[in-house]
């Protein structure tokens, strides 16, 4: 990742490499992150010859696994797609080029990170004393999925719904009350674009979207109260009310967001969430069970969170996050590396 981070940098102009690098010190822009269009920092793709932009997948593929690389440039793609379907036609707002890069002080330097950032697709690392840290990960999708027939020809977030609709069908008559949380799915993830995981908060009380936040003001109070989010009182089943081929299902859940990561990263993050009910982890069903309806599931274990909706645009728009609350942004290793290193 350092190397592919220096070379990519090595290969820009001046003029390139200003929009391009930030002072790792302002944290502000390091935390301010969005998967929706908005007027995006950082270098985009669209703005690089064929060469460099070479040099720039081969940073993001360094830093995800490949099947994760293959779902984020299917989902970048997918923005020509969304073009056609919008009839947008001209308007720069849809457009694969439009995945900006940003690196937060020198790779290789004591601390560091980078970030690519866009519509659906939202990479942040940051590197300390020798360790990573690799979330908000966020992957998305609109069109969910693009069918012929009754056959998919592409569903970049497939796994992610079909995992948690496994592990709802498996539950029984006493165990789907506590996992299904409410019979309305929200508008969008909970916490939205939110800098930091907080201590609890209603639908929509902690992003930064002016429009999204309008349609959780939407919703009836008592399906706001229901997806609160609480880290002292997660919402939903507990992996101890589950059996052990359910606490399966919900470790196979888990793993495909962190398989998401490079394998050695990925492992790494494996053995930080440990085992499901050791970890307190509790999986959380909104909206309906039928597929093509609007549906959204919440993952939550001590430190970690992963939340999923698919509600927007007919349910054909998927967005799915995994978050760590003490590691989100390189939080929790920099105040390590700073406890040890000075």
């Amino acid at each position: 990742m350092t190397e592919c981070t220096a070379a990519l940098l090595d290969g820009l102009s001046p003029e390139q490499r200003a929009p391009a690098t930030f002072d790792f010190a302002k944290c502000d822009e390091r935390r301010d992150w969005a998967y929706f269009p908005r007027g995006h920092k950082g270098l985009p793709l669209a703005q690089m010859d064929q060469k460099q932009q070479k040099l720039a997948h081969a940073l993001i593929a360094s830093s995800l696994s490949l099947p994760a690389y293959a779902q984020a440039t299917s989902i970048m793609a997918l923005e020509s797609v969304l073009n056609l379907l919008e009839e947008r036609r001209l308007d720069a707002a849809r457009d694969p080029g439009r995945y900006f890069i940003s690196v937060f002080g020198e790779p290789g330097a004591e601390v560091w990170g980078w970030r690519l950032e866009g519509h659906h697709v939202c990479l942040n690392y940051t590197l300390a004393g020798g360790q990573i840290a690799a979330s908000p990960l966020f992957l998305g999708a609109n069109p969910a999925e693009v069918g012929h027939g009754e056959t998919p020809v592409i569903r970049p977030c497939g796994e992610e719904e079909d995992g948690a609709r496994e592990l709802l069908a498996s539950l029984d008559g006493e165990q789907r009350p506590l996992a299904i949380i409410c019979e309305t799915a929200p508008p969008d993830i909970v916490l939205m674009n939110a800098s930091a995981v907080p201590e609890a908060a209603l639908p929509g009380e902690a992003g930064a979207n002016p429009f999204l936040q309008g349609m959780f003001n939407g919703m009836r109070p008592e399906d706001r109260r229901a997806l609160r989010f609480d880290r002292a009182a997660p919402a939903g089943i507990a992996a101890s009310a589950l059996t052990d081929g359910q606490r399966d299902l919900l470790r196979r859940l888990v793993d495909v967001y962190l398989d998401r990561l490079p394998e050695p990263l990925a492992q790494l993050e494996r053995e930080r969430t440990g085992n499901p009910v050791e970890s307190r982890v509790h999986f959380a069903w909104a909206g309906e069970e039928r597929r093509h309806g609007p549906h959204y599931y919440r993952i939550q274990g001590k430190s970690f969170l992963v939340e999923y909706d698919n509600t927007q645009d007919g349910a054909n728009h998927v967005h799915a996050v995994w978050r760590d609350a003490g590691r989100d942004f390189g939080e929790g290793l920099l105040r390590a590396h700073r406890a040890q290193a000075h």
